[in-house]
């Protein structure tokens, strides 16, 4: 046998299949792609209705995908001890106080933290890096995951002494927007905190169900809005879809956010395109 001649004909077999197979890739990449004259014309439509979109019109029109999480349940004294310090007091059954500062677990997965008085956490600094930066060794003594957050964008509050941090949850290169940390700090110390976190643990397609486009939900959902400017639209996982009794298991499914530049955000259900309040 002509091993030099086999040799090379493997060769020419293998990459002629890889050209089939990096074709019918771009070919099933393009279907699922909006074309580009259609965001053309959305936003020349968004502007007659005078809606000004700053911001890249995604073109994503593939499958719909579902996130599946757990609850995470919260070291409520641990947080307690660092939030408030040594002294704190129970004043209800999910309330603890220490002088004017109060921390209040919202749910087993969530806390507000309000500091008004002398022991609020100092964070020593006002640059957006420096909180960052002392947030994260806070979490690491709450056991909070915050590697699992990622910093979404910093509100202008127009004051000097005043900074506001938001971050969301993020999975597997994708949003997860009811996954969320809010940080506020006055004169660099922390005088509100935010916080609501459920375990991601796995994403699945949905079979043979695609997501409603973005454009559709900006031409038939936010043309009403006239005068804003929108900055923002990506795509996450908000929602609630369901509930597996047996093992407690929650599932969300994929959501459009569009956010303006006053901050307020809208959320649409990526499959029917409906409103999530």
């Amino acid at each position: 046998m002509d091993w030099k001649r086999a040799k090379i004909i493997l060769i020419l077999v293998f990459t002629i299949l890889n050209i089939v197979l990096a074709f019918a890739w771009y070919k099933n990449i393009k279907v699922e792609q909006v074309s580009q004259q259609t965001i053309t014309n959305t936003g020349l439509i968004m502007a007659k209705n005078g809606i000004n979109v700053e911001c890249p019109i995604p073109k994503y029109k593939g499958k719909d995908y579902i996130l599946q999480y757990e609850e995470s349940p919260l070291n409520k004294s641990k947080i307690a001890d660092v939030l408030l310090g040594k002294g704190y007091v129970k004043s209800g059954n999910d309330t603890y106080t220490k002088d004017t500062n109060k921390l209040v677990f919202t749910s087993d997965s969530g806390f507000e933290y309000t500091g008004t008085g002398e022991n609020s956490v100092k964070v020593y600094t006002d640059s957006k890096d420096g909180i960052n930066a002392k947030f994260k060794v806070l979490a690491s003594k709450m056991n909070l995951p915050f590697d699992e957050f990622k910093q979404d964008y910093y509100p202008d509050t127009k004051k000097v002494n005043e900074k506001l941090l938001i971050y969301k949850g993020f999975y597997k290169g994708y949003e997860v927007f009811d996954n969320f940390i809010e940080i506020q700090v006055i004169n660099k110390e922390i005088c509100g905190l935010k916080y609501q976190y459920k375990k991601p643990i796995n994403i699945t397609a949905r079979r043979d169900i695609n997501v409603i486009p973005v454009y559709q939900i900006l031409i038939t959902k936010m043309t009403k809005y006239q005068g804003i400017d929108i900055c923002n639209v990506d795509m996450g996982f908000k929602g609630y879809t369901g509930v597996d009794k047996e093992t407690k298991t929650l599932y969300e499914g994929l959501s459009w956010r569009i956010r303006n530049t006053d901050g307020k955000e809208f959320y649409f259900n990526a499959r029917n395109g409906e409103e999530i309040k």
